[in-house]
């Protein structure tokens, strides 16, 4: 929760995190829940589509290897929104969004594989799902309206893959939040869907798998046995760009690190990476920010000569150096081995040749932040920091984390979203 919100309070500040947010406060409503990094409040669900917005829009939100997508974003800013507009406390809110975490993770289990290779984002179509059942849980909706509540939400799941590199990205959270909350709310007025509308003929696991004959049950079996928020857990990002580019850039910083006079030698940069790491990156020589967040050539060459990958990095003049431009045009990207589990599993191995026929190389496996090299308490909140630090003062960045610390044990969730608004 703590990464989750401070990567919003950062994306605040972001082009689409305005446009939307913009759009959304042109249209009003009733004040139930705050703009994370932004002043004013709007209605639940729009306050759940500005934050979910944000807090994608530097793709610097964690990851989790059973979805193959990003599960924090589409459901933390639903079940904060709704539980600040009821009051409910830190406990309630933690519950709500364990709940919805371990659904889009068990779906995805089930059709990640054929679901990700269609070009669906599962950020957006599981998170969907996700914050449905979340709200559900948040609103205490009985057996049969959460069934209406993940029916309702299997029709209004979508995204694509396609746009990937734009706006529409971040997009697809912001949207999946809202429809969670929508999809609870219209559940609990007695809105109907049909009952089978996952696991049916024409339901979404069929449907999102290109047809293919889906074990439903086998999706439910292991509900909770183990918590997927435990095992296999959650990557945390330290770069703000896609987390298959994450091995790589830890190679390059490392061997920038220990051969840092060689870089501007360079003249030809291998990187190898298990078979699927490469699917979601669809920008070979990027023009733009959010482009080079879907570029391994761009991360490598900008970890190489920069020994770092950081918010800076994504900037347009940044992306435009000619320097960077030149080794990028020079980065090699392949795949082999055996076929990993995107986006955790797998290794990166970067090897970079001098003009004078001296090779550097380094393979990294386990990147700094995943599930199995998790970050400290202190580099979460170094990172909080750094990212809350764009939207809010330091005082209340402090009292952000005080309240965050004790989540669980806060009466009322109001008080941290007050302490996290613009």
């Amino acid at each position: 929760m703590l990464d989750t919100l401070g990567v919003a309070l950062a994306g605040s500040r972001e082009d689409v995190a305005k446009k939307v947010a913009e759009l959304a406060c042109a249209q009003g409503g009733i004040e139930e829940a705050t703009l994370l990094g932004r002043p004013g409040k709007l209605p639940a669900a729009e306050a759940a589509l500005v934050n979910g917005t944000a807090a994608h829009s530097l793709d610097y939100d964690d990851v989790q290897a059973n979805m193959r997508g990003h599960p924090s974003v589409p459901l933390l800013p639903a079940v904060l929104a709704l539980g600040e507009k009821f009051g409910a406390s830190g406990r309630d809110v933690l519950d709500a969004f364990v709940i919805g975490f371990e659904i889009e993770c068990k779906l995805g289990r089930a059709i990640g594989g054929p679901h990700y290779a269609l070009g669906w984002h599962a950020t957006s179509t599981l998170g969907t799902l996700g914050a449905a059942a979340a709200c559900s849980r948040l609103l205490r909706l009985d057996a049969a309206q959460t069934q209406t509540a993940l029916g309702i939400a299997a029709s209004l799941a979508s995204g694509v893959r396609q746009n990937f590199g734009t706006m529409t990205k971040p997009l697809h959270t912001g949207w999946a939040a809202r429809n969670g909350v929508v999809a609870a709310a219209l559940a609990a007025g007695g809105l109907t869907a049909d009952a089978r509308a996952l696991e049916g003929e024409n339901g979404f696991l069929r449907a999102m798998s290109g047809g293919a004959e889906i074990d439903a049950a086998a999706a439910v079996r292991d509900l909770g046995e183990p918590w997927e928020i435990i095992s296999p857990g959650i990557a945390v990002k330290l770069y703000p760009c896609c987390y298959a580019t994450h091995r790589a850039i830890d190679a390059a910083v490392a061997i920038r690190g220990a051969s840092g006079a060689a870089i501007a030698d360079a003249e030809r940069v291998e990187v190898v990476v298990t078979p699927g790491t490469l699917s979601p990156l669809i920008r070979r020589l990027p023009e733009t920010g959010l482009e080079a967040k879907f570029s391994m050539q761009y991360c490598v060459a900008a970890a190489l000569i920069d020994g770092d990958v950081c918010f800076g990095t994504f900037g347009e003049a940044a992306v435009a150096r000619a320097e960077v431009r030149r080794l990028m045009a020079c980065v090699e990207v392949s795949e082999a081995g055996p076929q990993g589990q995107f986006p955790i599993e797998g290794s990166a191995t970067v090897i970079l040749y001098t003009a004078d026929a001296v090779k550097h190389s380094r393979t990294v496996e386990t990147p700094r932040g995943d599930p199995r090299n998790p970050l400290t308490w202190e580099q979460l909140l170094t990172k909080f920091r750094d990212c809350a630090g764009l939207a809010l003062p330091e005082e209340r960045i402090e009292r952000a984390v005080e309240l965050i610390e004790r989540w669980d044990e806060l009466p009322d969730v109001r008080e941290t979203a007050a302490a996290l608004s613009g």
